[in-house]
């Protein structure tokens, strides 16, 4: 199901891009099962036109990941959606986008806010 970017104000990046990793006990990391692409798991802060933040974890291909990414910068998630799983753990919603890149920020007028 696509995800409606528009319901941001804005996302920021929490903590730097790692990789994904499949199985916590022999930290095998996931590779996308139709490309072989190594996957990343990129957490961010999506704040909702009522304010309130949702922090969630995107992955997104290797190839996805823009360059100077750091944690705290405003980002761009591209074709953002989400995937409901099931299992005999629970269930929830897996978040995914195609990229992630540093956001263009309007420049301030006059310096100021």
């Amino acid at each position: 199901m696509p995800l409606n970017p528009e319901r941001w104000t804005s996302v920021m990046l929490m903590q730097a891009p790692e990789p994904k990793i499949k199985n916590k006990k022999t930290d095998e990391k996931a590779y996308d099962t139709n490309t072989g692409e190594l996957l990343m798991s990129v957490n961010v802060a999506l704040i909702n036109i009522d304010g309130k933040p949702d922090v969630d974890t995107f992955t997104i291909p290797e190839s996805g990941i823009a360059e100077g990414l750091v944690p705290g910068m405003q980002v761009t998630l591209v074709e953002p959606f989400g995937r409901p799983w099931e299992n005999d753990f629970g269930h929830g919603i897996s978040y995914r986008a195609t990229a992630v890149m540093a956001a263009q920020v309007p420049a301030m007028a006059n310096g100021k806010g």
